[in-house]
């Protein structure tokens, strides 16, 4: 019966390295509870968690601009539910993603809630319904476009100034629609203190329209139906998987994995961590590990783990076609959260057994 869990872990992580987005997405994708699975809202030990994580990329290849995707969120267990080993989460994030030369940005604000029921009497065992819709809005720098009636083929470059298609598309720099998700978790904790993991969430649900041309679609003729269709977000599925143990008194391991899908375009990451506890009174830990995301990049993985507060590294090492632009130079990621507890664990005094004469 031990080996039920790694057993199913290990499985699932051989399913997904069979397979081979294009959405926000981090190498520290643990770090970001609320982007992944709305399920993952209010699933700790405290009163309040309070976290952000920030991806650079490709600075090198993007004239200095690179891409950016900063994000920050806040959640909490606030009552208990309807039996006494249910609780219900609530949290919010925020993500401002900035990508390329023109600068697109991307910015969201999601709101998810999250039901937690207990499964048996010690409630080890936690199944979790999440949900989450929020706004999001899209914009780019018009004036930073370079478009078809710039060229100059006598110079093979663009010329500068204002384009006549830059004219037509004026005002059509801006778009924004209503994003909605939903999510399952799954956490089992072990007797001898491991924490098995399993979660899917199903995101952009309601196909939200991201055009920057309305909701026509476009300007030209014929075609209606097909460019609504071709505007609207597709849906990203994502599965993920983690299994914690400790080893011995100081040494842990943390197997995890992200399996990511939207419109035929996949993302799979692997990853190893290692944890070594310096001081189990204070109590200090040291988090390391190696990762790989499939067919993009390796990953060299680094954090720290002191009392309520979690501070993680990441830097991608690129491993795809790309390489020979960007050096093989990738992403940097540094991230944090940390768990406020405004109530204090019982202290439990030792008592003195006195025999009597």
């Amino acid at each position: 019966m031990k080996l039920i869990r790694p057993l199913l872990f290990f499985f699932l992580m051989a399913i997904l390295g069979t397979l081979q987005a294009q959405d926000i997405h981090y190498s520290l994708f643990n770090m970001s509870p609320l982007t992944m699975n709305p399920g993952l809202t209010g699933s700790f030990y405290g009163t309040v968690r309070v976290g952000g994580i920030y991806r650079g990329q490709w600075y090198n290849v993007s004239d200095a601009t690179g891409f950016e995707t900063p994000s920050f969120y806040a959640d909490a267990p606030i009552v208990r539910g309807f039996r006494k080993n249910d609780w219900v989460g609530v949290g919010i994030a925020v993500f401002n993603d900035k990508a390329g030369s023109v600068k697109l940005r991307t910015n969201a604000s999601l709101i998810s809630a999250a039901y937690h029921l207990g499964l048996g009497k010690d409630g080890n065992n936690v199944l979790t319904l999440g949900l989450q819709a929020g706004s999001v809005s899209r914009r780019f720098s018009q004036t930073r476009l370079e478009l078809a009636d710039q060229w100059d083929a006598t110079n093979g470059g663009f010329q500068s100034g204002t384009s006549m298609d830059n004219i037509a598309m004026e005002g059509r720099n801006k778009g924004n629609y209503v994003d909605i998700g939903a999510g399952l978790l799954f956490r089992s904790k072990g007797k001898d203190g491991s924490l098995l993991e399993l979660g899917a969430s199903f995101n952009h649900a309601n196909q939200g329209d991201e055009s920057f041309l309305g909701s026509s679609g476009g300007t030209g003729t014929g075609g209606g139906n097909n460019k609504k269709e071709e505007n609207k977000r597709p849906y990203r599925i994502t599965t993920h998987a983690k299994y914690e143990w400790m080893l011995n008194e100081k040494w842990s391991a943390a197997p995890t994995a992200l399996f990511q899908t939207t419109k035929g375009a996949t993302e799979v990451a692997l990853q190893a961590w290692g944890g070594y506890l310096l001081k189990p009174e204070v109590p200090i830990k040291l988090n390391f590990g190696l990762g790989y995301r499939f067919g993009d990049a390796a990953q060299v993985l680094a954090g720290l783990d002191y009392k309520d507060l979690r501070v993680a590294l990441s830097y991608d090492i690129n491993t795809s076609p790309l390489n020979t632009a960007t050096n093989y130079q990738g992403a940097f990621e540094i991230a944090a959260w940390y768990i406020i507890k405004i109530f204090k664990d019982p202290e439990v005094k030792q008592a003195i057994l006195c025999p009597k004469f």
